[in-house]
C-alpha cells in the first residue's frame, strides 16, 4: 500500500525508456560470469526477503505466520485469511506494515509486541504514528515465550522485560522480568522480527 502498482509500473516504464534493459526470471550463476559477459560493472539489489519464526515453542501452530510470507500474499492479492484478534511480534517496519495491512484486510483488534522501548525500535516514526493513527496499539518490553493451540486460536504467552546493558547493536539488551509472565488469545499471530 506505500507505493501503488501505477507508480510503480510509470518508474520501470521510465527505466526501460532510458534505455535499460530488464531481465526477469534469470538466474545468477556468479558475479564473475556478468563481467565475462561484458558487464563493466554489477550492482547486487536481490530483495530476497526470507520470513523468520519466532523460534519458541508452538511458532509452528496454523494459526502463525511469518510477516514476509503474509505481506507477499496481501502484496500480490492473493487470499489472506485474518481473525479479529492479531498479535504482531516485531519492532521494525515489516510489523507495522503487517499490522496496517491486518486492520486494512479487517481486523478489529491488532497489537503489536515489542522486546524493546520505543526508543530502540527500528521502524519509521511516521510508520508507528500512522499505524497507531489506525487503531494499531503497541506493547512495549514484552516478549512472547510459547504459544499453544486454543480451539484454533494461538495462546500466547509473553513475559515482561526491562532494559539492561548495551548489545552487539548499540541499544539497550531486553531482560527478562521474573514473575511477570501473562497469556493473550489471538486468532492470527504474524512473527515479524
Amino acid at each position: 500500500y506505500r507505493l501503488p502498482r501505477e507508480n510503480l509500473d510509470k518508474e520501470v516504464d521510465y527505466l526501460k525508456e532510458v534505455g535499460v534493459a530488464i531481465r526477469t526470471g534469470v538466474k545468477v550463476e556468479s558475479v564473475d560470469s556478468l563481467f565475462q559477459d561484458g558487464f563493466d560493472a554489477v550492482y547486487l539489489a536481490c530483495g530476497a526477503h526470507k520470513g523468520a519464526k519466532l523460534g519458541i515453542p508452538g511458532d509452528d501452530l496454523p494459526a502463525m505466520v511469518d510477516g514476509i510470507s503474509f505481506l507477499r500474499k496481501v502484496n500480490q492479492d492473493r487470499r489472506v485469511e485474518i481473525g479479529e484478534r492479531v498479535a504482531v511480534i516485531g519492532g521494525g517496519n515489516t510489523a507495522f506494515d503487517a499490522a496496517r495491512s491486518a486492520i486494512r484486510l479487517g481486523a478489529k483488534e491488532v497489537q503489536v509486541f515489542y522486546r524493546r522501548t520505543e526508543a530502540e525500535m527500528t521502524a519509521y516514526e511516521e510508520e508507528v504514528g500512522a499505524a497507531m493513527f489506525e487503531g494499531v496499539q503497541v506493547e512495549y518490553l514484552t516478549l512472547p515465550l510459547s504459544a499453544k493451540s486454543n480451539n484454533g486460536a494461538a495462546e500466547l504467552t509473553f513475559t515482561r522485560m526491562k532494559l539492561g546493558k548495551v548489545d552487539a547493536s548499540g541499544r539497550p539488551s531486553p531482560v527478562p522480568i521474573a514473575g511477570s509472565e501473562f497469556t493473550k488469545e489471538f486468532d492470527n499471530v504474524i512473527a515479524a522480527i
